[in-house]
């Protein structure tokens, strides 16, 4: 409460001025936005990291596949039917351009990027696809 020279004790017990009242409504006000904004981004992580943990081993479990049989790759999607639901992985292939004078030159196999998606996760890796007539595109 401010407090001016020359006021008496009954005016002083009268209570807060408005300029007081004002500037502690502002305080509080921002202190509560800020719990908020904390407790609001708390809950938004615990969503993401719940929803991560159900996609990145499907994921995980379609690169398995794809790894041990390549050929599933161009077909632009990954069915797993051991997982309940049989989700279906999304898959892009891009072909990495190499130089005829690198490294292998491509004699044994195409070096392609994969990139898997489901739901709103990915996951990248790449892959060298033999340079066989059935894994031709």
């Amino acid at each position: 409460m401010l407090i001016r020279p020359g006021q008496s004790a009954h005016l002083r017990a009268m209570g807060f001025t408005l300029l007081e009242m004002l500037i502690s409504l502002t305080i509080g006000t921002l202190i509560i936005g800020a719990v908020m904004g904390v407790i609001s981004e708390s809950l938004r992580y615990r969503v993401n990291l719940k929803e991560k943990a159900y996609t990145q081993p499907i994921l995980e479990s379609a690169a398995q596949v794809i790894l041990a049989d390549p050929a599933k790759a161009a077909e632009g999607f990954v069915r797993l039917t051991e997982i309940q639901g049989s989700p279906e992985v999304r898959v892009l292939l891009f072909q990495v351009p190499l130089d005829e004078q690198a490294e292998g030159g491509g004699k044994s196999g195409r070096l392609n990027r994969v990139m898997l998606g489901y739901q709103s996760g990915t996951l990248e890796f790449s892959i060298i696809i033999p340079n066989d007539d059935k894994f031709k595109k």
